[in-house]
């Protein structure tokens, strides 16, 4: 049962448990922590002079800086052999104007050493999983992160049409602000759906798509079954829109998790590939943005935490 604020006893030295973690995490974003987070609330916060016991009462649960309950998200496919500091300074403006917390990213491999000299965010990404880090996700500084993990699609990948190769596909996931846990995608073009609901394409393209979809739909019943007071958002470029419901597609995962999709925005050309599904929040004010020199729009978003579910 989840208890109000005004009524739980102070966090002290020795405090253990799952609110002691959450108030190590969010010291550990601002600077106050050495060392790594755990759930166990020791004298390790107050090192260097930092964390007082107000400010770490107010992180446990409650004043000025209690978690935010409203984040506001974007997607955004950056386009590959774009030059990084172009990137860096469009999207490092636009994010800041816009107040964004966070940018699911798509297609970032080469732009990695760029992204992470944006002032005020961060880039969380794996280089070292099998498509080299395509994916990412943006964080603005001071946001919790957490448990950050790639969601790794299987088979060989495929080639294109330039003579190159494509690794298999992988997806980005990291908790932000202790109740939104956030995923970035990205599916390979030149696949359909036939009016059976079948998949269509080549064979290589089309093994590479359901494999992912796959095991973002385990991610995602996984996720929400052990973490039933967590919301989920996975976003990303699906290059299908939300409304294909064959086996596989964006919608069927949407619907075998039993999560809703947000989009309908134009951003890539006349489709609209590029969206959201949720679970446990609200999603409102989707929109299109401008392109910044890619081929595709970012599109935003706002994600609101379920009145009721406050810390």
């Amino acid at each position: 049962m989840r208890t109000q604020a005004n009524h739980r006893s102070h966090l002290h030295a020795g405090s253990t448990g799952n609110r002691a973690q959450k108030a190590e995490e969010r010291l550990k974003a601002q600077g106050s922590l050495k060392g790594a987070a755990d759930d166990r609330f020791d004298a390790k916060i107050t090192s260097g002079g930092c964390g007082t016991v107000a400010q770490t009462q107010q992180l446990a649960g409650g004043g000025k800086n209690a978690t935010p309950s409203k984040l506001k998200g974007a997607t955004y496919n950056v386009e590959r052999d774009r030059n990084p500091k172009d990137v860096q300074q469009w999207l490092g403006k636009f994010a800041k104007s816009n107040d964004l917390d966070f940018v699911q990213l798509q297609e970032i491999n080469g732009y990695h050493k760029a992204l992470e000299k944006i002032p005020g965010y961060h880039l969380v990404t794996f280089p070292g999983a099998k498509d080299h880090g395509e994916t990412g996700i943006l964080v603005k500084d001071g946001l919790m992160e957490k448990q950050a993990l790639s969601i790794q699609g299987e088979g060989g990948g495929w080639d294109t049409v330039r003579g190159g190769h494509a690794p298999p596909r992988a997806a980005t996931a990291v908790q932000l602000a202790g109740w939104l846990k956030v995923v970035s995608a990205h599916q390979p073009p030149s696949v359909d759906w036939n009016s059976k609901g079948q998949m269509i394409g080549p064979p290589k393209r089309v093994s590479t798509y359901k494999s992912l979809s796959e095991k973002l739909l385990a991610f995602a019943k996984r996720q929400l079954e052990r973490n039933p007071d967590q919301a989920l958002l996975i976003g990303g470029d699906w290059n299908e829109p939300a409304s294909t419901k064959g086996k596989f597609s964006p919608g069927w995962i949407a619907q075998q998790a039993g999560m809703k999709t947000h989009g309908g925005v134009e951003s890539h050309g006349h489709g609209k590939i590029d969206y959201a599904m949720s679970a446990g929040c609200q999603v409102s004010n989707v929109r299109a943005g401008p392109t910044g020199g890619s081929d595709h729009n970012i599109v935003m978003f706002t994600v609101r935490r379920p009145k009721g579910q406050e810390d």
